[in-house]
């Protein structure tokens, strides 16, 4: 458990009997969900978001209830098979900010230094969460653009005509995306709620912030939509070049059949052994086959190089 109280240019650390009895304070709170099951009998939460405390959820999203908000926030970061998810639950009244988690997040130490190198002028319940939700996306420009740099890796070396099989870099390219979309989306709904501040437990100052949280969440939310459009047209330029390599597998083998078809005709035209054949008499007739067919031979490949068929 970690309480710390918050006036206009100081953060102090408190206790939870302090919090409990002094009613005018407003204090930044981070409470595992045992602990927070423990004393809600001084908050009075609803059951459904201890329950949401207690239970991984996989969207971000905001409830809104009369003396507070309760919101879901999800935290990615590189995974070893992609992104990892850490959730983050929070409660925000008028007097307290209350985050939920099961440890303490690298997240909550770098807005505690923030505060200390910045300093604390002006500072509130709302500046600390929207500087939260600030850290979680100020990244996600630079993981959006990595992303790209992928797309287009891909595509150069589909319109090289590279021989790698690339449908698993685009398999999980279109997984990454598809993973981003269903983190923005929800997470711009939390935010775009938050700015209704249908419960009044936002100052009208810090309405301002959250609406510039949600104009970044949006432009990355659309070019996640983007990159997945460009993915969509990498892909179907890799298909397009394993058609064309089949087509031209298909015309060689064409080719060749249309080559040797001559070929097989004169086999199966002398190997018939008719009685009165008059060459199968004459001296030279063994010859003669032999010189038809490469002149057949000739004729044919001369013929296909004239027409660019090979």
């Amino acid at each position: 458990m970690q309480i710390y109280k918050i006036t206009q240019d100081s953060l102090t650390e408190a206790d939870f009997d302090k919090f409990s009895t002094d009613e005018e304070g407003k204090y930044w709170m981070i409470l595992s969900p045992e602990e927070l099951i423990q004393r809600n009998d001084c908050f009075r939460f609803s059951y459904q978001t201890l329950n949401d405390c207690t239970n991984d959820t996989d969207m971000s999203k905001l409830e809104v209830y009369e003396s507070y908000s309760f919101g879901i926030l999800n935290i990615i970061h590189d995974g070893e098979d992609g992104f990892a998810v850490e959730e983050l639950d929070f409660y925000l009244s008028k007097r307290f900010l209350l985050f939920v988690s099961e440890k303490d997040l690298s997240i909550f130490k770098e807005i505690r230094e923030d505060i200390h190198i910045k300093g604390a002028l002006s500072l509130s319940l709302e500046k600390i969460l929207y500087n939260l939700i600030d850290k979680m996306t100020s990244r996600d420009n630079s993981v959006l653009l990595n992303i790209e740099s992928e797309i287009s890796d891909v595509e150069v070396d589909v319109i090289e005509g590279k021989t790698k099989d690339y449908i698993n870099d685009i398999v999980s390219l279109k997984n990454r995306l598809l993973f981003l979309k269903r983190h923005y989306e929800p997470l711009l709904g939390t935010v775009e709620d938050l700015t209704e501040n249908e419960n009044e437990v936002l100052s009208s100052k810090s309405i301002a912030y959250f609406k510039i949280l949600f104009n970044r969440i949006d432009r990355l939310n659309r070019k996640v939509g983007n990159l997945r459009d460009y993915v969509t047209q990498v892909r179907e330029s890799y298909q397009a070049q394993l058609d064309l390599n089949l087509n031209n597998t298909m015309k060689l083998f064409t080719v060749i059949t249309a080559i040797f078809l001559p070929l097989t005709l004169i086999v199966g035209w002398y190997g018939m052994n008719f009685k009165n054949m008059p060459e199968l008499d004459w001296q030279y007739g063994y010859i003669f086959v032999i010189a038809m067919s490469i002149s057949t031979l000739l004729i044919s490949l001369w013929f296909f190089k004239k027409k660019n068929l090979m």
